[in-house]
């Protein structure tokens, strides 16, 4: 497991290093939440800092994960959440994912077979297109991968031998995953009744527990930001779940296929589940289905649908690769099989672009969100610009004739959006004006003129920048 993690991580550093794209919509306003984060560190405002954590409103969702992340952030000493050194800290979700649900599979098979189920469950769960999409970005359906798995290990944990200090850890786990996103609900809901009704009823006590802790974790934040989240869930039912039943009935089990595994994984989960099937012992078959199945139908029902909201279910089908793989009458050729096909499935998503996810207007008509790709080397001309800016004298910088970002790169905002922050987290800020009657010091024309010209590859344009309106 140690060589197969260290293989893995490399080689998501490498594609992290080299994707330059900018981030839009949706992670931009994590990586936005996690800078204020970042910023009551670097005021020294620890207090500040954990008021914002559980109790100040920063908008839709609750922030233990963008908390986390303008932790690492601030601790890295670096500007750009670009830098690798920041953006790499996502991918200890799935690793973390992966770790906790091969200590379940563990579980499932004969004690000869532990190992093998233990490295091809954590070999299924880092080989996730989708996975490894969502952990290379600032999302926390990445994180939300992780601490479903840990909280589901820590249920079975407190089922084995029940004890205070279990109950007490699932608790906490429970917390934060409310703390991370509001959907954990929806992912763990089956599986904890799964698992945890085998305490009933001389468990009660610890079941209380468990409560207890998990609610004195996420009241602060459920108290102080309930009413919100009762008109964010009402105003995201009213502007989505356009469509037919067949439309909302199809749609996850398509992502499934095309983003969640890929060919590959889906004819191998094909023949785990035929091997599962055909044991004795179907205690994992049966947890694989409270986990994926239990939380697909709750996803279905919900109005609103991104091919990423399935990511937190995926391990629970990696559960039944694990275990089908370690239950074979010879699991080394399926290990290596498992191991090579879906590694190679995943190198593919990731280096070329393939038609991964269905367009479903009907559903969602607005521009698609990406998170399986090649990596892109270009950002926008942004480093360019702020190389350029940083040899004039401060005063604001005029945008004439902004650049249009294309839904096949981005789902939201202009080049303009991006460069204020791109500046303020260079140490270079600057006020951005539209208009030209406005004082400016520095004009960038998105159309052809005078001026230092700053090719855009991926938006098939250029910038042209000049230090004054002059020629």
């Amino acid at each position: 497991m140690t060589i197969t993690l260290a293989a893995w991580s490399w080689m998501s550093v490498l594609w992290i290093g080299a994707d330059k794209l900018v981030r839009d919509g949706d992670e931009e306003g994590h990586v936005g939440a996690a800078e204020l984060f970042r910023g009551d560190l670097l005021s020294g405002d620890w207090i500040g800092f954990l008021e914002r954590l559980w109790l100040g409103p920063m908008g839709e969702y609750p922030q233990a994960f963008t908390a986390v992340l303008g932790f690492w952030w601030w601790l890295t000493g670096v500007g750009q959440p670009s830098e690798v050194v920041v953006r790499s800290i996502c991918l200890l979700s799935l690793a973390v994912a992966g770790l906790a649900t091969a200590r379940m599979a563990r579980r499932f098979v004969p004690d000869s077979a532990r190992n093998m189920a233990e490295v091809a469950t954590f070999i299924a769960v880092l080989a996730l297109p989708l996975g490894n999409g969502l952990s290379r970005h600032f999302m926390p359906e990445g994180a939300l991968m992780a601490v479903v798995a840990v909280a589901l290990l820590l249920a079975l944990r407190l089922v084995e031998r029940p004890s205070w200090s279990r109950a007490f850890s699932l608790g906490v786990a429970i917390g934060l995953g409310v703390l991370t996103k509001q959907t954990f609900v929806f992912f763990v809901f089956v599986p904890l009744m799964f698992i945890l009704k085998r305490m009933l009823p001389k468990g009660f006590l610890h079941l209380g527990v468990v409560l207890l802790v998990s609610a004195a974790v996420a009241a602060p934040w459920l108290f102080q930001n309930g009413t919100a989240q009762i008109s964010y869930g009402l105003a995201s039912a009213i502007g989505h779940g356009a469509g037919g039943v067949w439309d909302h009935l199809e749609f996850y089990p398509m992502v499934l296929l095309m983003l969640g595994l890929g060919p590959f994984l889906s004819v191998a989960v094909g023949l785990a589940l035929w091997r599962l099937c055909s044991v004795h012992d179907k205690r994992a078959l049966w947890l694989g289905l409270a986990w994926f199945v239990g939380g697909l139908v709750l996803l279905t029902l919900l109005p609103k649908k991104y091919p990423r909201l399935i990511a937190p279910l995926l391990p629970g089908i990696a559960l039944w690769l694990g275990v089908g793989v370690a239950r074979t009458t010879r699991p080394h050729p399926w290990l290596l099989a498992l191991g090579i096909g879906s590694m190679a499935w995943l190198a593919a998503a990731s280096t070329v672009s393939l038609p991964l996810h269905p367009n479903r207007p009907a559903i969602d008509p607005g521009c698609t969100q990406v998170w399986v790709r090649p990596p892109n080397p270009d950002d926008f001309g942004l480093s360019v610009v702020e190389t350029h800016l940083r040899n004039l004298p401060e005063g604001p910088v005029l945008v004439l004739r902004d650049l249009e970002i294309p839904c096949g790169i981005q789902t939201t905002h202009n080049w303009s959006h991006h460069l204020s922050p791109w500046l303020r987290r260079a140490g270079a800020e600057r006020a951005i004006v539209m208009d030209a009657a406005q004082h400016h010091i520095a004009v960038i024309d998105g159309l052809e003129g005078p001026g230092k010209r700053i090719d855009v590859p991926s938006l098939d344009g250029s910038l042209y920048i000049r230090d004054s309106l002059k020629p």
